[in-house]
């Protein structure tokens, strides 16, 4: 009986909100009412504001050395419409340095890639602590069951 209750209490929840489409408004040909639109481009929607004309662009760069983890890397791009340019580099874990030069003028992303050889290798510090070797004792022995 009570989920019996839980059904119709969920049912009159749906027509209350408008979801539920009544046969009366299929038979006399009425449209349903129009609300708007999610976000019409409004400043009080939801949604956001499309400005199809406006053309993108940016600059922006980063770099990071880090001597503690020895992370450093760097990173630079540019874009002017539909074109996009930049470079990243990084030091590898041989310590050989790559360089990536990209560029995209629209008819998709070309990369050209330079790996640069080891000037001092980096090593990463390894921080463990090594377990205690395992004591192996012979297993007891019982004399009157051998």
């Amino acid at each position: 009986m009570v989920f019996k209750f839980c059904i119709l209490a969920a049912l009159a929840t749906v027509a209350s909100c408008g979801y539920a489409s009544s046969s009366a408004d299929v038979k006399t040909g009425h449209a349903a009412a129009s609300y708007g639109t999610y976000g019409a481009g409004s400043y009080g929607g939801y949604g956001h504001e499309s400005y199809p004309d406006a053309h993108p662009s940016y600059k922006f760069a980063y770099s990071v050395h880090d001597p503690h983890t020895h992370d450093v890397k760097a990173q630079e791009e540019t874009r002017d419409g539909h074109h996009v340019k930049g470079f990243y580099s990084l030091y590898e874990a041989d310590g050989s340095k790559r360089v990536v030069h990209y560029a995209d003028n629209g008819h998709g992303f070309e990369a050209t890639v330079q790996k640069e050889g080891a000037h001092h290798p980096i090593s990463a510090p390894v921080h463990f602590s090594p377990s205690p070797s395992p004591a192996y004792h012979p297993a007891p022995g019982y004399g009157k069951y051998h």
